[in-house]
């Protein structure tokens, strides 16, 4: 099959020359963003997205909370999920295939083969993107989210997202959590909203010990906001009053954080948000991959009618122990099968614990070279007491379990790559 132009755009992309190891620096990223006669100081209302878990529903919730409002909003996200044009959001489309290779042609010429990072390069592409179509808002999820992340280039964001953080990524902003806390409060301002998501009480302490010197108001959940569940009803309360709205339509009970997460940064900033606009936006915001059960598609065709088929990105401990608090809910006498894959740069040991008394199989798939092989798979899940064997790919490891016990669950987790892989499969 011919490649596509972005595909070929992104091949030659890949190639880039990096440094050895991504140094994080905003050095490259400014260097080429003058050269581009700086557009990200063309952008208005920027609210940036940093933490772990949530960025990307976050995001999500403030977008379409700010179109059913009549804004017009741009949005930069990142990774993608199936498509690389999913992460350059512009208004009402993705970035298209010619859009993106104009820009493209633009940025090289401008960088002039100076070093730059892949994802450099593409921030570079995304604001410059915005700063020809103007917008009313901008939503700018960080990368690792560190002090030299290349996002973190705007000197007054309206409002600044901390959501929640835990170890991840911690070959570049670690090695501790520690560490980690004060490279994603590298990215806040002063005179600015801050806007803090649920938090464990250690990364809590580390975060008020990074901003004790930051004047910005500071907004905290369970303290300043707050969000709970009332029969079918999301209800939000803050200093502007209460709001009683529809259930988020994504899963799982940290959607109604990110959710409000959302709804507070934009109420910071001023906007007065409409009750029925904003149940609205909830009711309709989803995202692949976020804990998303696949009703229909290709993928059905290799489970049963009686299987329940979800697809989650979860990576991490804190997301894994997201996953296993919803499938608890839902499980009721079917038993859970996991098809699972993960870069070996998180933390396997950590994301399986939550699943010790849980999953009764694991099918375990190496998509690509830097996923972990199959047999450590199995070795770490067995010290969980989770029978687990390897399959070849995700089609072969849903059929093999369906065929085993064809009324359960099955889910495919463990990696947004595999989930990508998965959801390609769906098509």
């Amino acid at each position: 099959m011919q490649p596509t132009k972005i595909q070929f755009l992104l091949n030659r992309l890949y190639q880039l020359n990096p440094p050895t190891r991504i140094e994080l620096t905003l050095d490259r990223i400014k260097r080429l963003l003058k050269d581009l006669n700086n557009p990200e100081q063309k952008l208005s209302n920027v609210i940036t997205v940093s933490g772990t878990n949530g960025k990307g529903s976050t995001c999500e919730y403030l977008k379409n909370i700010l179109k059913e409002h009549g804004h017009s909003v741009h949005v930069y996200t990142s990774p993608h999920i199936v498509k690389f044009n999913e992460r350059i959001f512009l208004n009402d489309h993705f970035i298209t295939d010619d859009e993106f290779e104009t820009l493209v042609y633009e940025v090289d010429n401008a960088n002039n083969n100076q070093d730059i990072t892949f994802f450099e390069f593409i921030t570079a592409v995304a604001f410059l993107a915005f700063s020809k179509q103007q917008a009313d808002y901008h939503i700018i999820e960080t990368g690792l989210g560190g002090i030299g992340d290349s996002t973190n280039v705007f000197n007054k964001p309206v409002a600044q997202i901390l959501t929640s953080i835990s170890n991840d990524h911690l070959e570049y902003l670690g090695p501790t959590l520690k560490d980690i806390v004060r490279n994603k409060c590298g990215i806040i301002k002063d005179n600015t909203n801050i806007i803090i998501s649920k938090q464990t009480f250690e990364v809590m302490g580390y975060i008020d010990s990074e901003l004790k010197k930051n004047a910005s108001k500071k907004l905290i959940l369970s303290e300043d906001y707050q969000v709970s569940q009332e029969g079918n009803n999301m209800i939000y309360q803050d200093d502007f009053g209460l709001m009683d709205l529809k259930m988020p339509k994504m899963k799982g009970k940290f959607q109604l954080e990110n959710a409000a997460t959302a709804i507070q940064a934009l109420r910071a900033t001023g906007l007065a948000l409409d009750i029925s606009k904003t149940s609205e936006a909830l009711s309709k915001t989803e995202l692949p991959a976020r804990i998303q059960e696949i009703t229909k598609g290709n993928l059905r065709n290799h489970v049963h009618d009686e299987n329940r088929l979800i697809i989650d990105g979860s990576h991490n401990k804190d997301g894994g122990k997201e996953l296993a608090e919803y499938l608890t809910t839902i499980q009721g006498k079917k038993r859970i099968y996991f098809v699972l894959g993960m870069l070996t740069s998180k933390d396997l040991k950590g994301y399986l614990e939550n699943f010790s008394s849980l999953v009764t199989e694991i099918k375990a798939v190496k998509l690509r070279e830097n996923f972990y092989e199959t047999d450590e798979i199995i070795k770490v899940a067995r010290e969980f007491g989770i029978h687990t064997n390897p399959t070849k790919n995700v089609a072969s490891g849903l059929a093999q379990l369906a065929l085993q016990d064809p009324e359960s669950i099955i889910v495919v987790c463990g990696s947004l790559y595999l989930s990508g892989a998965a959801l390609e499969l769906n098509i």
